[in-house]
């Protein structure tokens, strides 16, 4: 048989579009095929965008945190300080009363306190932090101790020095102070660590 020129380009026609749909097919489950989220890189990185993301909003959170631990160690407390030889509310309470306060800054720890060696002296004390230290020199004095310092607006402990009483002051006998603490010096020197209860 044979195969007229009409014949020949309609067959070959034929096969040239039953190729080319073929290879559509082929080619068509590959391109769709979803990726393989396990193995695919962009879902690495994907993970690892979120998990460096949560990480910075800690750091974040940490940051600030310190920042605010900052600012509440620069705050300045204040407090009132008064030493006397005895304990004898209602002598104090006229300092308290009547007396105008010295202002005095607090070292920011015992070996930066400034010394003070008076009596009958009521202080405004003042410090940043979580105390201030102000140190007594009780050697100045032909009182040999021990010694009581009343405090107003907050409280003393001694850190260098033997505590012998400590006491509230009652707002009977004096609504200007709120406590005291006595101590006997070590080796003529007194050193209390302050703290403001406002």
């Amino acid at each position: 048989m044979e195969l007229t020129r009409r014949k020949a380009l309609t067959t070959s026609f034929s096969g040239l579009v039953m190729g080319t749909i073929a290879g559509c097919t082929d080619d068509t489950p590959e391109d769709e095929e979803e990726p393989d989220t396990a193995d695919s890189p962009d879902s690495d990185s994907a993970s690892a965008d979120q998990e460096s993301d949560g990480n910075d909003g800690a750091d974040d959170e940490s940051d600030s945190a310190d920042e605010t631990n900052d600012e509440a160690d620069t705050e300045t407390h204040t407090l009132e300080l008064l030493a006397e030889e005895k304990i004898d509310h209602n002598h104090a309470c006229l300092h308290a009363e009547f007396d105008e306060r010295e202002p005095l800054e607090a070292g920011e720890s015992p070996d930066t306190s400034p010394t003070e060696d008076e009596t009958h002296v009521i202080w405004e004390v003042t410090y940043e932090g979580d105390a201030g230290y102000v140190a007594f020199d009780a050697d100045e004095h032909e009182y040999d101790g021990p010694f009581v310092f009343y405090t107003a607006e907050g409280s003393a402990l001694a850190t260098t020095g033997t505590e012998v009483d400590r006491d509230t002051v009652g707002d009977d006998d004096c609504a200007d102070l709120d406590e005291y603490v006595q101590v006997e010096p070590d080796d003529g020197q007194i050193v209390l660590e302050l703290t403001s209860s406002s």
